[in-house]
């Protein structure tokens, strides 16, 4: 599934850094409302809008963190900001929060990658047998 966020360009920015220069594997992005329509594992994609356009995507995990405490955006997206993908910076309409998108903005590939999981179905990593 994908989602779609509006961030600003420095925010943009600063998850790049995070990524790239600091090598973080994870990143949230906070919202108030809960996807539902997330499907396990890596196979998401958020996508990102900046000054009107967008820009590409980060890999967005199944998973989403909630924080009781913080009752004005209790749910955090979580993605992965050093496998940022860009795309051709199509126009994109205004809108806060996020949205599924149904098809791909700016010529991005139709269908998300599988991540290589060095986890077993169950998630622990598989034994070694040598």
């Amino acid at each position: 599934m994908d989602l779609a966020v509006v961030m600003r360009q420095e925010v943009l920015a600063d998850k790049l850094e995070d990524g790239r220069g600091r090598g973080q594997a994870v990143a949230t992005w906070n919202t108030r409302r809960l996807p539902t329509r997330l499907t396990p594992g890596w196979t998401n994609r958020l996508f990102v809008a900046a000054q009107g356009r967008w820009r590409g995507y980060f890999p967005l995990s199944g998973d989403v963190f909630w924080n009781p405490r913080d009752a004005a955006a209790p749910y955090a997206l979580i993605f992965d900001p050093r496998r940022w993908t860009a795309i051709e910076a199509a126009p994109c309409p205004s809108f806060r929060g996020w949205r599924y998108r149904e098809a791909p903005p700016g010529g991005a590939p139709a269908v998300a990658q599988q991540v290589a999981d060095p986890t077993s179905a169950e998630g622990s990593i598989p034994p070694r047998t040598a």
